[in-house]
């Protein structure tokens, strides 16, 4: 049995996945619908309230635009929880985590990600449906991660006894993904898992509010950042850390944070790459940058890596979305 809980904000998008649950879940289950169309609720108080009213074992949060193309489903959940060392699944997430701050998607550059869900691209700007795929290791029905992905995702009840949505630190809508999935980890392990597949409705982009409460969260973990799973090669961060700082970097100048607060960022965090085999090319990267810009550097250098295979990027697929390639 499953407890769902949606933090509602939409009643189109309501009732599209309550259909949907309805027709895929196959197994008893609560609806769980904390109503934000007021904005009363931050996603932490929102989902910390569905958490007292839940009854069932195994609590699943998702965004309200999600539809299930996996019959079924449900079954494949408690499946997954009938190993006592799972305490968090999802479709998406990243396999480690560094000390400079760092969205779990910035793995990607590395193919150190995993997911499987349904989307359009917003790159692409059109209504076609592509699936985003990644699984590095080849496993065949999940993989662990330290960041899980809030699009959707469970978690077993009992760690509520001693977890629970960080409220004072997240009063918004971003990072409560990865501090639940930091705190899940301490006792249990996250995974990602490939034999559930959903759409994601959403097509929009990051806002600058995110980039502040993903310093807000590395600032609360710093005491057990960086962290990564055991899959995961042992110098794996030397190499994140130079790519995650600059991606950053660009992100910021993107959403018009100012010249002196990114200034103040990279002395900050730049300690962590000065020693390492990828200093002088973070140097470079810089001096260039300066010379033409953030993202023309950004070209050149992504180009560069990639002819000298610095990035890694297979295992990660985006197709177009065929209906019959639906589990």
């Amino acid at each position: 049995m499953i407890s769902i809980i949606i933090c509602h904000r939409d009643i189109t998008l309501l009732e599209a996945i309550k259909k949907s649950i309805k027709e895929t879940i196959g197994v008893k289950h609560e609806l769980i619908i904390i109503d934000n169309s007021q904005n009363k609720y931050s996603i932490c108080s929102a989902y910390n309230e569905g958490i007292r009213r839940a009854k069932y074992d195994v609590i699943c949060f998702t965004h309200e635009d999600i539809l299930f193309h996996t019959n079924n489903w449900g079954e494949k959940v408690l499946a997954h929880f009938a190993d006592p060392q799972v305490g968090m699944i999802g479709v998406a997430g990243g396999m480690s985590q560094s000390g400079i701050p760092s969205a779990w998607w910035f793995n990607n550059y590395f193919a150190k990600s995993a997911r499987n869900l349904l989307m359009k691209s917003p790159a692409k700007k059109q209504d076609k449906l592509y699936q985003y795929y990644s699984n590095p290791f080849h496993d065949s029905n999940k993989t662990e991660v330290i960041i899980v992905d809030g699009l959707w995702f469970c978690v077993r009840k009992s760690l509520f006894n001693n977890i629970s949505f960080d409220e004072k630190t997240f009063s918004g809508f971003h990072l409560y993904d990865a501090d639940i999935s930091m705190q899940a980890n301490q006792t249990a392990k996250n995974y990602v898992v490939f034999n559930i597949f959903v759409e994601h409705l959403w097509s929009g982009s990051i806002s600058k509010e995110y980039y502040s409460d993903l310093l807000a969260f590395t600032n609360k973990w710093a005491s057990q950042l960086p962290v990564q799973t055991s899959q995961v090669e042992a110098d794996y961060m030397e190499k994140y850390n130079f790519h995650a700082l600059r991606a950053l970097v660009l992100e910021m100048k993107t959403k018009n944070y100012s010249n002196k607060f990114i200034c103040e960022l990279i002395q900050k965090y730049q300690h962590i790459i000065a020693k390492g085999t990828y200093a002088k090319w973070y140097l470079w990267y810089f001096y260039l940058s300066r010379k033409i810009g953030y993202a023309n550097a950004n070209r050149v250098f992504y180009r560069l890596e990639k002819l000298g295979g610095f990035s890694k990027v297979k295992n990660h697929t985006i197709k177009m979305f065929i209906e019959n390639n639906a589990a």
